[in-house]
């Protein structure tokens, strides 16, 4: 598994490989939050998963987390709840 997030940038850098990779969203069910971290090699059958930082925070400790993951076309970036109008 390799973690990939932007510590110095406030998330700025990772805009471009969210782009690259189509992480549109956090990938833990019932979460459609943006991602902060891509997750590659996660499992055999998952190339490439975004998580929010409240579920990369969750699964970030020792014995880490177990998360159903969905991938679906919902974009958090078009749809964000920071949107007011």
């Amino acid at each position: 598994m390799n973690i990939i997030r932007d510590e110095e940038g406030g998330g700025l850098f990772m805009i471009p490989l969210f782009c690259d990779w189509h992480v549109k969203r956090c990938n833990v069910q019932d979460c459609t939050d943006k991602p902060t971290t891509i997750i590659t090699q996660l499992a055999e059958n998952v190339p490439v998963a975004g998580f929010c930082e409240k579920h990369f925070q969750e699964a970030n400790t020792e014995g880490g987390a177990h998360f159903d993951l969905v991938f679906d076309d919902f974009d958090a970036f078009k749809f964000s709840k920071n949107i007011k109008g």
